[in-house]
């Protein structure tokens, strides 16, 4: 057995298993979370039919699996029902309308093309969750274009409280029109108990299709999306619970939590952190055995880390 999967059969998961939310899950179940899947329940929100089948079949090795065909939104829409305009890619479909005049300096501009304009049942977070049963949320990913910042804020104060691990991704270009940007999301989640992880920037190239078409050919398009120098376009943000922020917040089962998070974002600083706390709190030996185990990890970061720290003073490159 794992250290993971010690402290997942810990008494305070048996019925408060982890619960993990994808908002816009047509990408697929996030790799960390496979590893454990099977002591957690795993919700997918993803409307767009186009991707929705193997969501709708439920991923394998989850506890328990829930998929919604509910439209997120931050405020719930008074009749019920909410517009998404569904684009060629479906991964770009959004309730927000996709800005066309700044779009098409880009080369994927065409991946945001409108086939169909489409009303859906459309809910808040919180009471779609509620209506399943669930009422909490201890890891949420959300890729909504443009809605994340908003969908966070909607849930209630005890929720975000509980929340250990948030995931966004916003747009650096302006893709669609009113979405909450890098910049917005970065701002308002500094006020919040959380520290920045992992920031991975996506990048796609600057360009007229029809600029590109004329000079090298309209059947180069495809490979030079893949193959030609890209700028970044949006970013994926990943914030975890700072837990010496608000201790007390939190208890020996978020504190446990918290250490399965940060080891699975291979953040071992941040996982030593909730055991030191979680010992300083209860003062059992799991939380020690934990500390140990972020101790060795940290240490053996520093050996992985040396070759290149080296080649950089020896070539003045970083």
């Amino acid at each position: 057995m794992s250290l993971i999967d010690r402290v997942l059969v810990e008494p305070e998961f048996r019925d408060a298993p982890p619960v993990l939310v994808d908002v816009g899950a047509a990408g697929g179940v996030p790799a960390a979370w496979r590893r454990i899947a099977r002591h957690a329940v795993g919700v997918g929100f993803e409307p767009d039919t186009r991707e929705a089948a193997p969501l709708a079949r439920g991923p394998a090795g989850f506890r328990r699996w829930i998929y919604c065909p509910t439209l997120v939104v931050p405020a719930a829409p008074a009749d019920g029902r909410q517009e998404l305009h569904l684009t060629r890619s479906p991964q770009c479909s959004s309730t927000l309308r996709p800005r066309v005049d700044a779009l098409r300096e880009w080369l994927f501009a065409d991946f945001f093309a409108v086939t169909e304009t489409r009303r859906f049942p459309a809910s808040t977070l919180e009471a779609a969750l509620t209506a399943q049963g669930v009422t909490r949320i201890d890891w949420l990913k959300c890729d909504t274009q443009g809605l994340d910042l908003g969908i966070y804020r909607s849930l209630p104060p005890a929720w975000r409280e509980r929340l250990l691990v948030a995931e966004f991704e916003p747009g650096i270009i302006a893709a669609y029109e009113g979405e909450d940007r890098v910049p917005e999301v970065l701002a308002a989640m500094a006020d919040e108990p959380f520290w920045l992880a992992e920031l991975r920037l996506g990048r796609t190239v600057r360009g007229r299709p029809e600029v590109f078409g004329r000079h090298l050919g309209p059947g180069a398009l495809r490979w030079a999306r893949r193959l030609a120098p890209g700028s970044p376009a949006w970013a994926n943000l990943t914030y975890l619970r700072d837990v010496e922020r608000t201790p007390a917040a939190l208890d020996r089962r978020a504190l446990l939590l918290a250490w399965v998070c940060a080891t699975l974002m291979g953040q071992p600083g941040g996982a030593l952190a909730a055991a030191e706390t979680g010992a300083a709190r209860f003062g059992e030996d799991l939380f020690g055995v934990l500390a140990r185990a972020s101790a060795r990890s940290l240490r053996w970061s520093l050996v992985r880390g040396a070759p290149g720290w080296l080649w950089r003073r020896l070539t003045g490159t970083g």
